[in-house]
């Protein structure tokens, strides 16, 4: 049996430059309500702004040659901090597949079946993003492309988490083989015994908990994330404007999710002056050099 979605998950990349002072939750508040607010206003005429920030140091892993990224898979790692970005000694190894085809990525399984105990967590879910795609003329810069309607670009993914302390992080390709064995399937005998090799270190500053109302009581709950690329004290390389929507044991209402869609179309359009022109996923700025498509 296939896994039953999760979620669905709307995202959109903003101009790092919108956010150049130090990420605080009272500056991620002045953004939601000078930009946010009133966008959202038009599904929930209360919505609320962001209750807590969180901290994080992300790595995203492939080998030199991209194997993973080769068979849609992405490796990630998560290491929880303290505000002062001090490790408060718990790490996340996600290994994630994603692809457009719902089916294809349902009836995938990462880790043995059964094995989801209180370390481990797998999730299915729907990614939604802007229709969108890179110019391939690279000598100009990675500029988007983007249609005159606003549109959206959905693909599905199944990720398997597991929890560990951070000296436990895998190092080779045959250690994620061995935490997620399913991978085996997609990926081969291929290189097994190569090196992992990571991306750009990013620290996040992950403001959650803002939330609005959709119809059929679906709660659209929102994320703003920041990366500052090697030190805390950089500024931010990366952000993005995320909302989630848990689905009622896989279903969507329908009034909930053209809520949701109207809403996407109407960020997109009004935030046009400050939606990245440059890229397309913030998951592709941080994997190893080459393997970010």
């Amino acid at each position: 049996m296939g896994h039953v979605l999760l979620a669905r998950e709307y995202k959109l990349l903003l101009k790092p430059s919108e956010f150049q002072a130090r990420p605080t939750l009272p500056s991620a508040n002045e953004f939601w309500a000078s930009r946010i607010e009133r966008i959202v206003s038009t599904i929930d005429n209360r919505p609320d702004p962001f209750k807590r920030v969180v901290h994080r140091v992300i790595r995203f892993w492939d080998t030199a040659d991209c194997v993973l990224s080769k068979h849609d898979l992405i490796l990630r790692t998560r290491e929880e901090m303290d505000e002062n970005f001090v490790s408060a000694g718990k790490l996340e190894t996600t290994l994630k597949l994603r692809m457009p085809d719902q089916f294809v990525v349902a009836s995938t399984s990462l880790v043995d079946d059964g094995k989801n105990d209180e370390n481990t967590e797998t999730k299915f879910e729907e990614d939604i993003g802007p229709l969108e795609i890179a110019s391939p003329r690279a000598s100009e810069g990675a500029r988007v492309i983007v249609p005159v309607k606003r549109s959206t670009r959905n693909r599905f993914s199944l990720s398997t988490t597991i929890e560990s302390d951070p000296k436990r992080r895998p190092t080779r390709l045959a250690d994620v083989l061995e935490k997620f064995p399913g991978a085996k399937k997609l990926i081969g005998d291929l290189a097994t015994n190569e090196d992992l090799v990571s991306g750009s270190v990013s620290h996040e500053y992950a403001f959650k908990k803002a939330k609005a109302k959709f119809s059929d009581n679906i709660d659209g709950i929102f994320a703003l994330s920041l990366w500052c690329f090697d030190t805390p004290e950089a500024k931010p390389g990366v952000a993005e404007l995320s909302y989630t929507c848990e689905t009622q044991n896989g279903n969507m209402p329908g009034k909930a999710a053209r809520d949701a869609y109207d809403l996407f179309i109407k960020l997109q359009n009004q935030l046009a002056d400050i939606v990245d022109p440059e890229n397309t996923s913030k998951t592709a700025l941080a994997l190893p050099k080459g393997c970010g498509g």
